[in-house]
């Protein structure tokens, strides 16, 4: 009997275990089942949507984002040229998918009266970048007309450019292939410009050396210009190059930067050591900026 009961018993455990749980109300006789509830998993946190991470550049998949900034320089040098002394310079960009617009300008505050507006629409996939802009300057056209697309007289200048950015160095190229570019001889100059930027830090300073130059004859014209020789006042025409006149290493430059931080205010400082190698000339600038943080 006693071994029927116990087998009675190991039959009935596992039921026990079972989905419900059975009982009689006591006084009625009524079978009650009582189910037993899952406990629930806790809800993990929602995450956030990705980044794309390339180098030391983030962007978000959808959103529109804008940035502006403006900058106070000693002097205003562009790829090895010295185009005016101390200026003003403002830039705005508008970004959505990798997709750039980009405006800059720079406007002399002490000798003459230079003037330039870049506009350039670019894109970026991963590490490369592509664009095209378009170059205004003053002193080009007599009435320095905006509107003005004449391609001998006017003072526009548009260029493509492809280039690589990584961790370790940026790869830049610049053709011009349309507006004012033309050699002495009134051909299509296509001047083109190859730099290659290596950023490194030292000294809680940002670092960056930058060499820069041209592998062929470039966009030129002449130039009269006044000099004193024994005999008095002479013009001498003389002429004048984009880039060089043929292959040529035309920038050479070491940059540090600071930046500054006043509550949502960021102000980068910079000085550069700057050389062009082709023309035999040297400059020292400092410059700040101001733009959010």
């Amino acid at each position: 009997m006693k071994k029927t009961l116990l087998g009675l018993i190991a039959l009935l455990l596992p039921l026990t275990a079972s989905a419900q749980l059975v009982s009689v109300q006591p006084g009625t006789g009524r079978v009650a089942t009582t189910k037993t509830k899952k406990a629930k998993e806790p809800k993990q946190p929602k995450q956030a949507k990705e980044t794309k991470d390339v180098g030391e550049y983030r962007q978000s998949n959808d959103s529109i984002t804008a940035d502006f900034s403006a900058s106070l320089v000693s002097q205003y040098l562009w790829r090895g040229q010295e185009l005016s002394g101390l200026s003003f310079q403002p830039s705005a960009t508008v970004s959505w998918r990798g997709l750039s617009l980009i405006a800059e300008g720079s406007t002399s505050l002490d000798k003459g009266s230079y003037r330039d507006l870049d506009l350039t629409l670019r894109y970026r996939l991963g590490p490369v970048t592509i664009g095209v802009t378009d170059y205004w300057s003053s002193g080009i056209d007599v009435e320095d007309r905006y509107l003005y697309y004449d391609a001998h007289k006017g003072g526009h200048i548009f260029e493509g450019n492809l280039g690589y950015t990584c961790r370790y160095f940026t790869l830049q190229g610049y053709c011009m292939f349309g507006g004012n570019d033309f050699k002495l001889n009134g051909d299509r100059a296509y001047s083109t410009y190859i730099e290659l930027g290596v950023p490194f830090r030292l000294g809680n300073l940002d670092w960056q050396l930058t060499v820069g130059g041209t592998p062929m004859e470039s966009a030129g014209e002449w130039e009269t210009v006044t000099r004193e020789t024994i005999y008095g006042e002479s013009d001498i025409d003389t002429r004048v190059y984009e880039y060089a006149e043929g292959a040529a290493c035309c920038l050479a430059s070491l940059r540090c930067t600071k930046e500054f931080h006043l509550g949502d205010i960021c102000l980068p400082v910079f000085a550069e050591l700057n050389a062009n190698p082709y023309l035999s000339k040297g400059y020292f600038i400092m410059g700040v900026s101001i733009k959010p943080w």
